[in-house]
Order: C-alpha cells, then sequence, then structure tokens
C-alpha cells in the first residue's frame, strides 16, 4: 500500500471543508427563518395591543365614544373641542394602519392579514365624518400608503 501524500490530505481537507460550509448555511437558513417568524410574530402582537388599547380608550371613555360616532357620521356637528378630539383619533388611527401597511410593504405581514386591516380602513374610510376628515390627514402620511387609502373609494376589497 502506498504512503499518503500531502496532496491526498489535502484534497480530504477541502472536501471536508467544503461540506462543513453546506451544513453551516444549512444553519443559518434554519435560524434567519426562525428569526423572521419571530419578528413577524412580534410584529402581529404590538399591532393587536396597539389596537387594544385603542379600542379600550373609546370604549372606557364615554364622552370620547360619543365624539367618535357623531364624528364618523358629520364632524360639523362637534363643537370644537369635540372636532380637536376627533381629529386627534383619526390620526392616531390613520398613523397605526400606515404603520401597520409598512410592516406589510417589509413583508413582516403576512398578506391575508394586511387584507383583513385593509377592509377595516376601507370600511372607515367609507364613513361620511372619516370622508370629510381625510384631506387634512392625507398629507402628512406616506404617499404609498395614502394611495392605497384613495384606491378604497374606487375599488373596495
Amino acid at each position: 500500500m502506498a504512503k499518503p501524500r500531502l496532496s491526498d490530505f489535502s484534497q480530504v481537507a477541502e472536501i471536508v471543508a467544503a461540506i462543513a460550509v453546506v451544513i453551516s448555511l444549512v444553519y443559518v437558513g434554519q435560524e434567519v427563518k426562525r428569526n423572521t417568524a419571530a419578528i413577524q410574530g412580534a410584529s402581529l402582537q404590538a399591532i393587536a395591543t396597539t389596537d387594544a388599547e385603542t379600542l379600550i380608550a373609546v370604549a372606557s371613555d364615554a364622552s370620547l365614544s360619543e365624539v367618535v360616532r357623531r364624528g364618523y357620521e358629520d364632524p360639523a356637528q362637534l363643537d370644537q373641542a369635540e372636532q380637536f378630539r376627533f381629529s386627534l383619533f383619526m390620526r392616531n388611527f390613520w398613523l397605526s394602519f400606515q404603520n401597520i401597511y409598512q410592516q406589510r410593504e417589509l413583508q413582516l405581514l403576512d398578506e391575508s392579514v394586511w387584507q383583513s386591516y385593509l377592509t377595516v380602513i376601507c370600511g372607515m374610510k367609507s364613513r361620511p365624518g372619516v370622508q370629510a376628515t381625510w384631506p387634512g390627514h392625507a398629507h402628512i402620511l406616506d404617499d404609498s400608503f395614502a394611495a392605497v387609502v384613495e384606491r378604497c373609494d374606487e375599488t373596495p376589497p
């Protein structure tokens, strides 16, 4: 039997190194998937928490609840202080949903989750009071999100 040469050891080392690189890449790929899932879960939890906080705030404050209810129909029937409260409420609404849209654009939300929120957005946009106040909010929002909201009038989800 011939004595192994240094080049034989070198070839074996290259093969072992190549296998190690492939195993490492598979591991990194799995970790990236797990990390992405964790980020998506955290995004969904943050959205749910924000939604719940807003709904609880409206539900637990009878005067705010009444301002929002009447503002949805016709903000002109609100006095100056109530119009300000309604405007702040709607600003929070649009900024929260813009955040959800941006998370969708970053692919942190499943498309079905986005479609659910788009249904809510378009439903809100169809209310007379929301339509009346939309121009006062649209200009501060991201152009691409504002365009999505504008399309609600043309083709609701």
